[in-house]
Order: C-alpha cells, then sequence, then structure tokens
C-alpha cells in the first residue's frame, strides 16, 4: 500500500543579506499538529535565530498531518515558482505555445530587392535559442534566413526592425536587488528573448592581472569596467553587475593565478542583439542588408502590412514548466508570469476563487528571486493539493528528489530518493521545500 503525503516546508532566517520585514511570528495554537520529527527539527541549532514553517496533508483523507506555524507568511525563494507555473498550466493549457515572427513590409522588386523593411515580431517566449529545450539553439535562425531566400529577396533596402515592447521596458521586477543584477540568474524579461538572454564572458590572468579574453556570442558595444584582481591565496570570487540597456558591465572580485575562467551574465538588450544577430547571419549567407537594425524602444517603425516569412513557436507550456520547474529557471519563470499579466489573470485572485486563502500570499514576480515575496506553507500545500486533484499532470512536472535538476543530491540515500517530487529554493537566509512524497505506509 502506498501512502501519498504533500510535505511543504519553508526555513527563513530573521536577517536576510538586504531582506528585511519578515512577518512576526505567532504563538503556536493548539490545533498546530507537532510530530516528534517536527519537535525535533526546532530545537536545532540552525533555527536559534531563524523561523521555520512546516505542513504536511494526506491527499487521500484530505487531512492536515502537521502543522507547525502553517500560516506564517515567510520568503518562499524558488518555491514561488509552484505558483506561477500552476497558475500557467491551469489558464494557459499544457499545449499552449508561443511565437516570434519573422514579416517584411514593402515591395519585392524583380531582382529580389525588398524596398521595405524585416520585421521580428516578439511574442515574449523564453525558449527561442534556449538551451534548455530539445531544439537546436541556432536552428531558428537558419529557418529565418532559408525563408527569405524562398521569397526571393536577395537584398534588404531597408531596417531590419525588432519588436520587442510585448511587455514594456521595466525589464526586472523592481523588487530585486542591486547584487541580482547582471547574474545569470536575473536576466530581462522581453518581448523578445535570444539564448537565455545570456551570453558567456573568458577571463585570463596572469600573475598580475585579469584580462577579458573574447565573449561568446558577441554582444556589439558592450564594454567592461573590469577591477577583477589577481588572488594570492587561490582564492575566487568573482561577480558581474549591470541594469537592463547599459551595455557597461561591471566586473568584480579575485581569481588565482595563471586562469581560465568563464562566467555568464546577461544580455543587456536581447531585442537589438537579435537584430543584430540575425543581421549579421543574413549577410554572412548572401543576402545584403543595407539599413540599420532598431527595435521597438529606439524607433517608432510599425508594423501594418505585413507579409509573413517564418512563425517559430516556443516547446508547448509543459515542457517549458517541466525545464522552469527541474532547474529553477527563473528566466522562464518571469516570462510565463508576465504572459500570465498580459492575459489580466492576478493570480491571488485565481486561487481565492479556487477557495484557497490567499491571505498570506505576496507576488512581486514569478521566480521568488524577491526579498519581498511572501506565502505560507498552508497556501502552497493547498495550491498542491487542488493540482493533484484538478491536474494531475501537472505533478509529474516537478523535479524528482535524487535524481533532476536542483534536487538532484536531495535525499539521496534516504528511503524517499526517487520517491519525492520536490520543488527546492534558496537564497541568503532562506531554503525550502515543496513538493509530492510517495510514501509506503509500513514506513
Amino acid at each position: 500500500m502506498i501512502k501519498k503525503v504533500l510535505i511543504s516546508t519553508i526555513t527563513a532566517a530573521f536577517i536576510l543579506n538586504g531582506c528585511s520585514n519578515i512577518s512576526t511570528v505567532p504563538t503556536i495554537s493548539k490545533e498546530d499538529k507537532q510530530p516528534k520529527a517536527v519537535k525535533e527539527f526546532v530545537q536545532a541549532d540552525i533555527l536559534e535565530y531563524g523561523n521555520f514553517s512546516f505542513y504536511a496533508i494526506d491527499l487521500k483523507s484530505r487531512e492536515s498531518i502537521a502543522n507547525y506555524k502553517g500560516k506564517v507568511p515567510l520568503i518562499p525563494a524558488s518555491v514561488m515558482k509552484i505558483v506561477t507555473s500552476a497558475t500557467a498550466y491551469e489558464v494557459l493549457g499544457e499545449d499552449f505555445k508561443l511565437e516570434t515572427k519573422l514579416l517584411y513590409q514593402g515591395k519585392i522588386s524583380d531582382k529580389g530587392v525588398l524596398n521595405g523593411d524585416l520585421f521580428i515580431q516578439g511574442g515574449g517566449d523564453p525558449t527561442l535559442g534556449s538551451n534548455g529545450i530539445a531544439k537546436k539553439q541556432d536552428e531558428f535562425l537558419k529557418e529565418w534566413i532559408l525563408a527569405v531566400k524562398k521569397a526571393g529577396i536577395k537584398e534588404v533596402k531597408g531596417d531590419i526592425v525588432v519588436l520587442d515592447d510585448l511587455f514594456g521596458y521595466e525589464g526586472i521586477s523592481g523588487k530585486w536587488l542591486w547584487e541580482d543584477m547582471g547574474t545569470d540568474y536575473a536576466s530581462i524579461t522581453n518581448g523578445i528573448s535570444i539564448f537565455d538572454n545570456l551570453y558567456k564572458i573568458y577571463l585570463k590572468s596572469d600573475n598580475e592581472k585579469v584580462t577579458v579574453e573574447k565573449i561568446i556570442p558577441n554582444v556589439k558595444g558592450i564594454t567592461f569596467d573590469n577591477k577583477v584582481e589577481v588572488s594570492e591565496d587561490g582564492k575566487k570570487d568573482i561577480y558581474v553587475r549591470g541594469i537592463p540597456f547599459d551595455n557597461n558591465r561591471i566586473l568584480r572580485g579575485v581569481i588565482p593565478k595563471n586562469k581560465s575562467i568563464i562566467i555568464d551574465s546577461d544580455i543587456p538588450d536581447p531585442g537589438m542583439f537579435l537584430g543584430e544577430y540575425f543581421k549579421e547571419n543574413l549577410i554572412k549567407d548572401g543576402v545584403k542588408v543595407s539599413g540599420k537594425v532598431v527595435t521597438s524602444r529606439i524607433s517608432n517603425k510599425q508594423l501594418k502590412n505585413g507579409e509573413i516569412l517564418a512563425v517559430t513557436q516556443s516547446a508547448p507550456l509543459s515542457e517549458i514548466l517541466k525545464i522552469l520547474l527541474t532547474r529553477s529557471d527563473n528566466h522562464y519563470a518571469e516570462h510565463i508570469f508576465e504572459i500570465l499579466k498580459l492575459k489580466d489573470i492576478d493570480i491571488i485572485e485565481f486561487w481565492k476563487n479556487k477557495g484557497i486563502n490567499t491571505g498570506s500570499l505576496v507576488m512581486y514576480d514569478g521566480s521568488g528571486l524577491s526579498c519581498a515575496d511572501r506565502l505560507s506553507t498552508k497556501f502552497l500545500t493547498e495550491v498542491l493539493v487542488y493540482m493533484d486533484k484538478a491536474n494531475k499532470g501537472f505533478t509529474d512536472l516537478l523535479p524528482i528528489a535524487g535524481k533532476e535538476g536542483t534536487v538532484a543530491k536531495f535525499l539521496v540515500e534516504t528511503p524517499l530518493s526517487g520517491n519525492a517530487k520536490i520543488k527546492s529554493g534558496s537564497m541568503s537566509g532562506v531554503q525550502s521545500y515543496a513538493g509530492y512524497l510517495d510514501k509506503d505506509s509500513k514506513k
């Protein structure tokens, strides 16, 4: 006999690097159920100055079997992705896809000259050129160039116009921290996404200095304020900072002598980068382009009567969410969050209408990167209970503990390895887990 148990656990310190306004801890009510394991855990040294919440439900009886401060709103970190993903799965459906379109506007002469512009219309697809999906990263590019040639276009007299304003140009949540800007886990959320909006910086040190050797792919106009130093004791501690649409990136930290190191950073302006990348490869393939690359942010050119050359579809939502949850992908999560907002979905109201108390839920993003996000373990557990009943397929999207993604090493060499579907979350001072356990009733 298999007993299915759902567990949602969050641990948060009172003082977290830059994260303040932690919720006041209430006294424990008589109704709180505290199994022996929970009672022992809350006595751990790590929690002497911390806050802990635990909530578990037996999915068969729908009864709470453990509750320790289950209603306390805490910083969730990446388990917030469960809320974003579950909402999208319910609202959009597992087969939902996003589209990026290549179009032209103008006339094509008998000699193959386009007297007009090429347009790239972004649909908010985070998987275009992504390394997370099965499709080859440059496959879309080959399809686009082939489509241009099939249309008989040998020369473009106009511009390449990138329509990347689907989400506006804020780019990031206003509640994210400066220390996250420019990193590989906090890239811009834009109407156009390409290569996960990331590029690689290749650094090399000698005995005295550290230089930037190259970046791949090449981001036109990028500059570096490089103050990385050579470490005398072999220490490696390096970071990159920068804001959306600013081509200057700050490099700080130390690396050992005579070392080559690769770090990832975010592409400051993905729309402009994609336009330049497409233009460069068109020219390499024999198609002349005499105009420039512009985006909606810097140009008022509009698409009125465009002819479609190619449509690139994203992976289906089920695949996007599987990747999002397995590797805890902030980039995917933020794009899905923005798509839900475009469709006028109020996530808090959505779950409230499902009969779940949303009083603890505060969402400033879809990924959980913001220290201002809040939810309770009771709320999170009830969302998972609902999804287990309403959409069995959703439970299969969570990574398997001991085998996949960010929980590949979690619960290894325990009876639960391979028998738990768990989403983890972590940031400075925060550790969280939520998901489903299949537990043998004999244990």
